[in-house]
């Protein structure tokens, strides 16, 4: 078992009798899915269904709370679009990101914590006060823990995910979308593109071979030499270079290439536990 401590995500504290309702309102996932013992993804997304987050809700012990956790950049922004709504409700956002420590076990060996698949398989998140000691713990790296994530296909924020991604290039509809449950802001046109089925670009895994290290940001190229995407993350593993980009639909890349450096590699789709279970 490895733990990663998710300490520095901004979190908040949703109270108050209205807060299931309210926060049902406001992502796309169903937040009566939260238990005590299991915590869900969602999206928050603007009218336009573009990500204004990607966040995990868990519910407090002794179900007097729901918590939020989310990338730190976005602690002051999503804390404001949270926010934005409440009016009469009984709700209260309380930010919470220097009181608590967040850690997570990987393919955990007991049955303690909540229940949580942030990284694809099943691992428990751990909430504790920010004064409680935590010892014994077999850490995991950042560099590990980057690796694992690329390596299944784990989109994150100022990577794969910013404010003008929608959920399905991510294929977060898969894992953090309800398309049943009831309205909330951008449910309409997360809905429409269900429906229709398309979006213009989506998130895969890629391998790369005989050339430099590409660095996100390099473009991928087709057969013909036409742009088809560009490269988000990249990584080594086991002598490999894996990373993670978006293709444009129906294209397939052959290379990536730096044209400011007149640099270039082999590029091809590599399947991961996130995108191959699509």
């Amino acid at each position: 078992m490895k733990r990663i401590d998710l300490s520095r995500r901004a979190k908040y504290r949703i109270t108050g009798h209205d807060r299931i309702r309210y926060l049902n309102g406001q992502v796309s996932n169903d937040v009566n899915k939260v238990a005590p013992n299991k915590s869900i993804s969602a999206c928050v997304t603007t009218a336009k269904g573009k990500l204004e987050g990607h966040i995990w809700i868990s519910m407090e012990e002794g179900n007097d709370a729901l918590l939020v956790d989310t990338d730190l950049d976005l602690r002051e922004s999503l804390m404001i679009r949270l926010s934005k709504y409440i009016i009469s409700d009984d709700v209260e956002i309380t930010d919470i990101t220097d009181d608590f420590l967040l850690l997570h076990d990987l393919e955990p060996e007991d049955v303690d914590g909540v229940l949580s698949k942030r990284y694809g398989s099943e691992g428990h998140d751990h909430w504790k006060k920010a004064d409680d000691l935590v010892s014994g713990a077999d850490w995991m790296s950042e560099s590990s823990l980057e690796e694992y994530r690329i390596l299944h296909g784990i989109p994150a924020w100022n990577s794969e995910l910013n404010f003008n991604t929608l959920p399905q290039e991510a294929l977060l509809d898969k894992v953090s979308v309800d398309f049943h449950k009831g309205c909330y802001v951008g449910q309409e046109i997360i809905s429409r593109l269900e429906s229709v089925g398309q979006v213009k670009r989506k998130l895969v895994g890629l391998k790369f071979n005989n050339g430099p290290s590409p660095e996100p940001g390099w473009e991928l190229m087709d057969q013909d030499n036409v742009k088809v995407g560009n490269v988000t993350s990249v990584c080594s593993r086991e002598g490999d270079l894996i990373g993670l980009g978006y293709v444009k639909r129906d294209k397939l890349p052959v290379k990536t290439n730096n044209n400011k450096n007149n640099l270039s590699s082999e590029a091809m789709i590599r399947h991961t536990l996130f995108t191959n279970s699509q």
